[in-house]
Protein backbone atom coordinates (compact mmCIF):
# COMPACT_ATOMS: atom_id res chain seq x y z
CA UNK A 1 0.00 0.00 0.00
CA UNK A 2 1.63 3.29 -1.19
CA UNK A 3 1.41 6.54 0.75
CA UNK A 4 -1.83 7.75 -1.12
CA UNK A 5 -3.77 4.78 -0.02
CA UNK A 6 -2.88 4.86 3.43
CA UNK A 7 -3.68 8.52 3.85
CA UNK A 8 -7.14 7.88 1.94
CA UNK A 9 -7.64 4.74 4.62
CA UNK A 10 -6.80 6.92 7.44
CA UNK A 11 -9.01 9.67 6.22
CA UNK A 12 -11.60 8.48 4.10
CA UNK A 13 -12.05 4.69 4.13
CA UNK A 14 -15.32 4.97 2.94
CA UNK A 15 -14.22 6.30 -0.78
CA UNK A 16 -13.21 10.19 -1.86
CA UNK A 17 -16.11 12.46 -2.07
CA UNK A 18 -17.13 14.18 -5.43
CA UNK A 19 -18.49 17.32 -5.90
CA UNK A 20 -19.09 19.74 -8.80
CA UNK A 21 -16.41 22.55 -9.71
CA UNK A 22 -19.42 25.35 -9.17
CA UNK A 23 -19.39 24.03 -5.10
CA UNK A 24 -16.06 24.20 -4.70
CA UNK A 25 -14.47 26.93 -6.57
CA UNK A 26 -14.39 30.55 -7.04
CA UNK A 27 -14.64 31.02 -10.72
CA UNK A 28 -14.71 34.25 -13.02
CA UNK A 29 -15.53 34.55 -16.51
CA UNK A 30 -13.61 36.95 -18.55
CA UNK A 31 -15.23 39.97 -20.09
CA UNK A 32 -12.88 42.41 -22.44
CA UNK A 33 -12.70 45.81 -21.04
CA UNK A 34 -13.15 49.16 -23.44
CA UNK A 35 -10.95 48.96 -26.84
CA UNK A 36 -10.04 52.41 -26.06
CA UNK A 37 -8.99 51.16 -22.59
CA UNK A 38 -5.96 49.60 -24.12
CA UNK A 39 -1.91 50.43 -24.12
CA UNK A 40 0.90 48.58 -24.48
CA UNK A 41 2.61 50.65 -21.84
CA UNK A 42 3.12 48.78 -18.65
CA UNK A 43 2.10 52.14 -16.10
CA UNK A 44 -0.83 52.64 -18.30
CA UNK A 45 -3.04 49.78 -16.12
CA UNK A 46 -3.59 46.04 -15.42
CA UNK A 47 -1.57 43.67 -17.43
CA UNK A 48 -4.63 41.97 -19.70
CA UNK A 49 -4.65 38.38 -21.45
CA UNK A 50 -7.73 37.71 -23.94
CA UNK A 51 -6.53 34.02 -24.81
CA UNK A 52 -4.30 31.30 -23.96
CA UNK A 53 -1.34 33.11 -26.65
CA UNK A 54 0.72 33.54 -23.32
CA UNK A 55 0.78 30.53 -21.84
CA UNK A 56 3.57 28.97 -20.39
CA UNK A 57 4.55 25.66 -19.36
CA UNK A 58 3.15 26.22 -15.59
CA UNK A 59 2.90 29.91 -15.26
CA UNK A 60 1.47 32.10 -17.31
CA UNK A 61 3.94 34.62 -19.31
CA UNK A 62 3.28 38.13 -19.39
CA UNK A 63 1.74 39.72 -21.85
CA UNK A 64 2.45 43.39 -23.74
CA UNK A 65 -1.14 44.96 -23.73
CA UNK A 66 -2.81 46.68 -20.53
CA UNK A 67 -5.46 47.88 -19.67
CA UNK A 68 -6.75 50.78 -17.65
CA UNK A 69 -10.32 49.64 -17.36
CA UNK A 70 -10.13 45.91 -16.58
CA UNK A 71 -13.93 44.28 -16.28
CA UNK A 72 -12.87 40.89 -14.79
CA UNK A 73 -9.19 40.31 -13.06
CA UNK A 74 -7.72 36.59 -12.17
CA UNK A 75 -6.39 37.08 -8.72
CA UNK A 76 -2.73 35.74 -7.95
CA UNK A 77 -2.56 31.44 -7.62
CA UNK A 78 -5.26 31.31 -9.70
CA UNK A 79 -5.54 28.68 -12.08
CA UNK A 80 -6.16 30.46 -15.79
CA UNK A 81 -8.18 28.43 -18.81
CA UNK A 82 -8.93 28.72 -21.62
CA UNK A 83 -12.64 28.57 -22.40
CA UNK A 84 -12.29 29.19 -26.23
CA UNK A 85 -10.94 26.80 -28.72
CA UNK A 86 -8.79 24.92 -27.62
CA UNK A 87 -10.99 24.28 -24.49
CA UNK A 88 -9.08 23.18 -21.46
CA UNK A 89 -5.82 24.53 -21.93
CA UNK A 90 -4.42 26.02 -18.38
CA UNK A 91 -1.96 27.92 -16.27
CA UNK A 92 -1.42 29.55 -13.36
CA UNK A 93 -0.98 33.17 -12.64
CA UNK A 94 1.63 34.21 -9.65
CA UNK A 95 0.01 37.83 -10.02
CA UNK A 96 -3.16 39.80 -10.99
CA UNK A 97 -3.88 39.90 -14.23
CA UNK A 98 -7.36 40.93 -16.23
CA UNK A 99 -8.97 38.49 -18.15
CA UNK A 100 -10.92 38.65 -21.44
CA UNK A 101 -13.37 36.79 -22.95
CA UNK A 102 -11.41 33.68 -23.81
CA UNK A 103 -10.33 33.11 -20.53
CA UNK A 104 -11.54 31.87 -16.89
CA UNK A 105 -10.04 31.84 -13.79
CA UNK A 106 -10.62 29.84 -10.90
CA UNK A 107 -9.74 29.37 -7.36
CA UNK A 108 -10.03 26.40 -4.64
CA UNK A 109 -12.66 27.38 -1.67
CA UNK A 110 -11.41 25.74 1.59
CA UNK A 111 -11.57 22.23 0.65
CA UNK A 112 -9.79 22.27 -2.64
CA UNK A 113 -6.02 23.51 -2.89
CA UNK A 114 -5.93 25.55 -6.41
CA UNK A 115 -2.42 23.60 -7.41
CA UNK A 116 -5.13 20.12 -7.03
CA UNK A 117 -7.39 22.35 -8.87
CA UNK A 118 -4.36 22.57 -11.87
CA UNK A 119 -3.80 19.60 -11.73
CA UNK A 120 -6.85 17.83 -12.52
CA UNK A 121 -7.94 19.76 -15.00
CA UNK A 122 -5.30 19.01 -17.41
CA UNK A 123 -5.46 15.25 -16.62
CA UNK A 124 -9.22 16.15 -17.19
CA UNK A 125 -9.95 18.09 -20.40
CA UNK A 126 -11.56 15.85 -22.16
CA UNK A 127 -14.48 16.38 -19.92
CA UNK A 128 -14.06 20.10 -20.92
CA UNK A 129 -14.21 19.70 -24.20
CA UNK A 130 -16.98 17.42 -24.29
CA UNK A 131 -18.80 20.14 -22.98
CA UNK A 132 -17.74 22.73 -25.16
CA UNK A 133 -20.36 23.84 -27.78
CA UNK A 134 -20.46 25.49 -31.38
CA UNK A 135 -20.18 25.05 -34.73
CA UNK A 136 -16.96 27.70 -35.68
CA UNK A 137 -15.04 27.19 -32.88
CA UNK A 138 -15.43 25.33 -29.52
CA UNK A 139 -16.58 26.93 -26.42
CA UNK A 140 -17.42 26.21 -22.49
CA UNK A 141 -19.93 28.14 -20.53
CA UNK A 142 -20.47 29.16 -17.23
CA UNK A 143 -22.41 26.38 -16.40
CA UNK A 144 -21.29 23.61 -17.86
CA UNK A 145 -18.35 24.69 -16.03
CA UNK A 146 -19.72 24.60 -12.55
CA UNK A 147 -21.18 21.03 -13.47
CA UNK A 148 -18.30 19.21 -14.24
CA UNK A 149 -17.15 17.01 -10.71
CA UNK A 150 -14.02 16.65 -8.80
CA UNK A 151 -13.05 14.01 -6.33
CA UNK A 152 -12.66 16.01 -3.46
CA UNK A 153 -9.54 14.22 -1.09
CA UNK A 154 -8.99 15.74 2.49
CA UNK A 155 -6.43 17.99 2.04
CA UNK A 156 -3.15 15.75 3.17
CA UNK A 157 -4.17 13.42 0.72
CA UNK A 158 -4.19 16.38 -2.03
CA UNK A 159 -0.96 17.98 -0.40
CA UNK A 160 0.58 14.75 -1.11
CA UNK A 161 -0.55 14.15 -4.42
CA UNK A 162 0.73 17.55 -5.80
CA UNK A 163 3.93 17.53 -3.57
CA UNK A 164 4.55 14.05 -6.01
CA UNK A 165 3.59 16.14 -9.36
CA UNK A 166 5.23 18.93 -8.57
CA UNK A 167 8.59 16.78 -8.15
CA UNK A 168 7.67 15.17 -11.25
CA UNK A 169 6.93 18.41 -13.59
CA UNK A 170 10.43 19.74 -11.89
CA UNK A 171 12.24 16.58 -13.29
CA UNK A 172 10.29 17.11 -16.28
CA UNK A 173 11.50 20.68 -16.86
CA UNK A 174 15.10 19.88 -15.45
CA UNK A 175 15.34 16.88 -18.35
CA UNK A 176 14.21 18.81 -20.77
CA UNK A 177 16.91 22.03 -20.16
CA UNK A 178 18.94 19.06 -20.26
CA UNK A 179 18.52 18.27 -23.72
CA UNK A 180 18.52 21.72 -24.94
CA UNK A 181 21.54 22.36 -23.77
CA UNK A 182 23.21 19.21 -25.65
CA UNK A 183 21.24 20.00 -28.71
CA UNK A 184 22.91 23.33 -28.89
CA UNK A 185 26.55 21.50 -28.15
CA UNK A 186 25.96 19.44 -30.75
CA UNK A 187 24.59 22.00 -32.75
CA UNK A 188 27.93 23.92 -32.19
CA UNK A 189 29.76 21.38 -32.77
CA UNK A 190 28.27 20.80 -35.86
CA UNK A 191 29.12 23.92 -37.46
CA UNK A 192 32.53 23.84 -36.34
CA UNK A 193 33.23 20.26 -38.06
CA UNK A 194 30.81 21.52 -41.24
CA UNK A 195 33.06 24.84 -41.62
CA UNK A 196 36.31 22.25 -41.01
CA UNK A 197 35.38 20.10 -43.91
CA UNK A 198 33.84 22.70 -46.17
CA UNK A 199 36.65 25.34 -46.08
CA UNK A 200 39.44 24.58 -48.49
CA UNK A 201 42.33 27.20 -49.45
CA UNK A 202 42.16 28.04 -53.48
CA UNK A 203 45.05 27.08 -55.06
CA UNK A 204 47.71 29.94 -55.59
CA UNK A 205 48.00 30.94 -59.34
Amino acid sequence: MNKIEQLIQQYCPDGVEFKELGEVVILTMGTSPAGSSFSSNPENGIEFHQGKTAFGNEIIKHSNTYTTSPVKIAEPNSVIMSVRAPVGATNLTDRKIAIGRGLCSMIGKDRLMTKFLYYFINHNIQAFKNKSKGSTFEAINTNDIKQILIPIPPLPVQKEIVSILDKFTELEAELEAELEAELEARRKQYEYYRNQLLTFTPPIT
